[in-house]
C-alpha cells in the first residue's frame, strides 16, 4: 500500500451521514413555523440509527431533507458516498415511507425493479435482482400481484424490497410499520433485522415507538419538541442478533425506561405547543 493510500484511509471520515446546524422553516399563514433548529447528527457507516421524538418534532422533516426531498434554510447535510456500483451508479438514498409509496398500477415485480429501471439496468438483470429481494421479503409467488391485492404488511415488504434492490448508500425509513397491527409489526421488525444483518447497510429509522427503536437500533437519538434538535444520543448495549425475545431482557427494560425519562418532558412540551 502506498503512502498516499495510507493517508487517504487515515483521513477518511468515520461518518456515513453528517448533519450540521440544520434549520427548517415552514410558512403557516402570515407567520413562520420553525420545524428544526441547530440539528446536529452523525451516523456511522453500517450503523442502524433510530431517531425518536414527540409528534411534530421534525423527525420526518429531517429524514426528507437528508433524502433531498426537502430544502432547508441553514446548515449542511454531508453524505460520505462510496465508489461501489452495481448495475450503474448507486443512489445516495432510498426512502421507505409509512404510507404505501408503491405504484398501484405496477405489479410487485415491476415495483421492486422500478429504481433499477430508472438507473438503466437491463430488463433481465433488474428482474433477477428484483426477484432476489422479493424472495428475501417472503413475497415469492406474488410477483405478478398488484398492490390492491396485498395486505398492508405485504405492501410494506414491497417498499422495503424496492429500496434494498436499488442498493442505496443510505436506507431511510419513516415509521414504515407505524400503521400496521401489532402482530404484523413484530413480524416485519424481525424480517427487517434479518435483512439488515445480511446487508449491514447504513440506515436511519424514524419511529415514535421506544421498544421498536431499542430492538432495531445500534444507537438511539432522542429529539426535543419543536423546533426539533437532538437532545441526547444513547448507545444500545444489547448484543446482536436480536429477536422479539430480546424484549424480555433486563437491559431492554432499563434502556426503555431511560429513553422514556428523557422523552417524557419533550412529549409534554409538544402537547403544550399543540394546544396553543
Amino acid at each position: 500500500m502506498s503512502s498516499s493510500q495510507r493517508n487517504s484511509q487515515q483521513e477518511a471520515p468515520e461518518y456515513r451521514v453528517r448533519v450540521s446546524g440544520l434549520k427548517k422553516e415552514y410558512q403557516s399563514g402570515a407567520s413562520k413555523v420553525v420545524a428544526l433548529e441547530d440539528f446536529d447528527l452523525s451516523v456511522a457507516d453500517n450503523e442502524f440509527f433510530c431517531l425518536l421524538g414527540p409528534s411534530g418534532c421534525g423527525k420526518s422533516t429531517m429524514l426528507r431533507i437528508v433524502s433531498g426531498l426537502l430544502s432547508h434554510e441553514a446548515g449542511e447535510v454531508d453524505i460520505n458516498a462510496s465508489n461501489r456500483q452495481r448495475g450503474g451508479e448507486r443512489p445516495l438514498t432510498n426512502m421507505v415511507f409509512q404510507e404505501h409509496g408503491i405504484f398501484p398500477w405496477k405489479s410487485v415485480l415491476n415495483n421492486v425493479a422500478f429504481g433499477l429501471k430508472m438507473r438503466g439496468v437491463p430488463k433481465d438483470e433488474r428482474h433477477e435482482i428484483a426477484n432476489e429481494y422479493i424472495e428475501k421479503v417472503n413475497l415469492s409467488g406474488f410477483e405478478d400481484s398488484y398492490p390492491h391485492q396485498l395486505s398492508g404488511g405485504m405492501k410494506q415488504r414491497v417498499g422495503i424490497a424496492r429500496a434494498l434492490a436499488n442498493d442505496p448508500e443510505i436506507l431511510l425509513m419513516d415509521e414504515p410499520f407505524g400503521a400496521l397491527d401489532a402482530q404484523t409489526k413484530e413480524q416485519l421488525q424481525q424480517e427487517l433485522l434479518d435483512l439488515w444483518s445480511e446487508s449491514q447497510k447504513t440506515a436511519i429509522y424514524v419511529t415514535h415507538d421506544i421498544e421498536e427503536a431499542i430492538l432495531l437500533g445500534d444507537r438511539l437519538g432522542v429529539m426535543t419538541a419543536r423546533p426539533g434538535s437532538v437532545k441526547e444520543i444513547l448507545e444500545n448495549p444489547l448484543e446482536r442478533p436480536r429477536t422479539q425475545q430480546t424484549r424480555n431482557r433486563e437491559q431492554f427494560g432499563a434502556l426503555r425506561d431511560r429513553v422514556w425519562n428523557i422523552l417524557s418532558d419533550e412529549v409534554q412540551s409538544a402537547q403544550k405547543v399543540s394546544n396553543k
